[in-house]
């Protein structure tokens, strides 16, 4: 048989996956007035910076008692970046400070550190900070193109392994690419250093939560990540809502949605009626750092926020809007807020034709010279036209005078 049409071994790789029973939920009480804010999908140091700030200053100012964050927090493909270097011919932007500060770092292990110190100072301690609130870490384990923690923490120990194996079998090379003796954390609140973040001595409250838990907020609203999507904003959601006869705030995919909904308990002795709610959180990636997602499945940029009103929770999900003038703003309990310059843009160099800019040139003046003179230099004097003092206006006569000066030469 050719080799052309020989079966050939193709080892997919399987993802791992669990269920919200086995990952948790997790019972949160909140209080009259106490307010909450779940964000997700920042994908750091890949994340929208302009928004971000933003987002930080909102914080400082609504101090919320909890801030969730619903999986996709930390790019894997960032620390993939600090050893895989393959060619890429669709994507030319620069790559971020943070990646090439670890690049720069050293070893393997040295590399991996100082990003995930990065990550703590830049990202956890900055919101911790910001909101005086506990941050609450929910990793996420989903797929479906999506990157998440999980694989993060897999690609580092997998790439730590074979480098090991590398430097162990090549003990005479000059080229060190590892430390066998250095051990990296395999549980994300290690690696990131989180671990003893209780909020005592100064320190802030970060908890870690095991990949793809839940948060049941005062009974009555559950966060979570969710496991699978659907085409429009709202669809998941609401499925999510049948299956589990519970109202959601859910962070997969990155769509923006809320909705509520209203039916019946029972009849007797009278109408008695349930309400229910549900959200989708969007994401706060940056979208030319992670062109890769696409622009696909009508995904938004927002973030949701709650708060607690006489035992009920009410709140929404918050969509970013960009104006006139280019700038993205959101809207919360009345108050705007805008990024200080337009961030994540789409506007390129403007392409003008030839045919245009040949027009154009004509039509400045300055037709017969290489280069458009400036106004007040002696080239733009000398290439002025030479003019002269325009002549007297001749006097006007009537026409009753003109028959008459016609009448004497006859004379």
């Amino acid at each position: 048989m050719p080799k052309s049409t020989k079966f050939k071994k193709v080892v997919v790789r399987e993802d791992a996956k669990t269920s919200l029973r086995a990952a948790k939920i997790h019972p949160l009480r909140l209080e009259h007035g106490q307010k909450i804010v779940a964000a997700a999908h920042l994908y750091f140091p890949y994340h929208d910076r302009s928004m971000f700030e933003t987002w930080l200053k909102f914080l400082e100012e609504q101090k919320p008692a909890v801030v969730l964050l619903l999986g996709g927090i930390v790019s894997e493909d960032a620390f993939k970046a600090l050893w895989e270097d393959e060619d890429n011919y669709l994507h030319d932007y620069p790559e971020v400070p943070e990646v090439l500060e670890a690049k720069a770092a050293g070893l393997f292990e040295d590399r991996v550190t100082t990003l995930a110190n990065r990550v703590r100072t830049e990202l956890f301690e900055r919101i911790a900070k910001a909101s005086g609130a506990t941050v609450i870490w929910d990793p996420s384990w989903t797929h479906l193109s999506m990157a998440n923690e999980v694989r993060l923490v897999e690609w580092v120990q997998a790439t730590k392994r074979f480098l090991d194996g590398w430097t162990q079998n090549h003990p005479d090379s000059s080229d060190i690419l590892s430390d066998p003796n250095i051990h990296l954390p395999r549980e994300l609140d290690q690696l990131f250093g989180l671990r003893g973040m209780d909020g005592k001595d100064g320190r802030p409250h970060i908890k870690v939560l095991r990949y793809g838990a839940g948060v049941d907020v005062n009974n009555k609203l559950l966060f979570m990540i969710g496991d699978f999507r659907r085409r429009n904003a709202g669809d998941a959601s609401m499925v999510e809502w049948e299956q589990r006869g519970r109202s959601i705030v859910r962070s997969f995919d990155g769509k923006v949605a809320s909705w509520w909904m209203t039916t019946a308990d029972h009849s007797l002795p009278g109408l008695r009626l349930k309400f229910w709610q549900g959200h989708e959180i969007g994401y706060m990636w940056d979208p030319i750092q992670n062109a890769h997602f696409r622009d696909y499945d009508r995904r938004a940029a927002g973030f949701w926020w709650g708060r607690i009103r006489f035992g009920n929770i009410e709140g929404r999900s918050v969509p970013f809007r960009r104006g006139e003038d280019g700038r993205r703003s959101f809207v919360v309990n009345g108050k705007a807020y805008t990024e200080v310059e337009p961030g994540c843009t789409w506007c390129g160099e403007e392409i003008i034709p030839a045919a245009v800019a040949n027009a154009k040139a004509a039509d400045c003046g300055c037709a017969h010279t290489s280069e458009p003179a400036v106004l007040g230099t002696p080239e733009a004097i000398s290439s002025r036209p030479a003019t002269s003092e325009a002549p007297a206006p001749k006097k006007r006569t009537s026409p009753r005078k003109r028959s008459a000066r016609a009448a004497n030469k006859k004379k």
